[in-house]
């Protein structure tokens, strides 16, 4: 919502572009079925894959907080599916994740080849 408020338009590439516009060097941007990237000039976009919503409260605080503390040891495409991953497994439960990490780095490295497989760069 925030992404359509600021740039008057619910096209992800589109909305990332005017952002980026703005000064930042990477856009990150949640909605319904996952988080959408686009960072050195690139688009991406990995999926939420949730047994369950119960925990749909603080969706976009843990995909921002959690890509901020990964980008700074990973390249954005890794930063993006382990977001993708830990969001995934907080969305089943209510209040903050309580996880394992093992369980969230074998799901993001699942996303992880998909991205690789798919990326929406040459699509976009």
């Amino acid at each position: 919502i925030e992404a359509r408020v600021l740039t008057e338009t619910s096209d992800l590439p589109t909305a990332a572009e005017l952002l980026a516009k703005m000064g930042p060097s990477e856009i990150l941007i949640t909605h319904k079925e996952g988080v959408f990237l686009f960072a050195r000039g690139r688009f991406y976009q990995a999926p939420f894959r949730p047994k369950s919503l119960k925990g749909r409260t603080g969706r976009g605080d843990t995909c921002i907080s959690t890509y901020i503390a990964k980008r700074l040891t990973s390249p954005p495409y890794k930063a993006l599916c382990f977001t993708a991953a830990l969001t995934t497994f907080k969305l089943e439960k209510e209040g903050p994740f309580r996880g394992n990490l093992e369980d969230v780095d074998a799901l993001s490295k699942e996303f992880e080849l998909d991205l690789a497989a798919n990326s929406i760069s040459d699509i976009v």
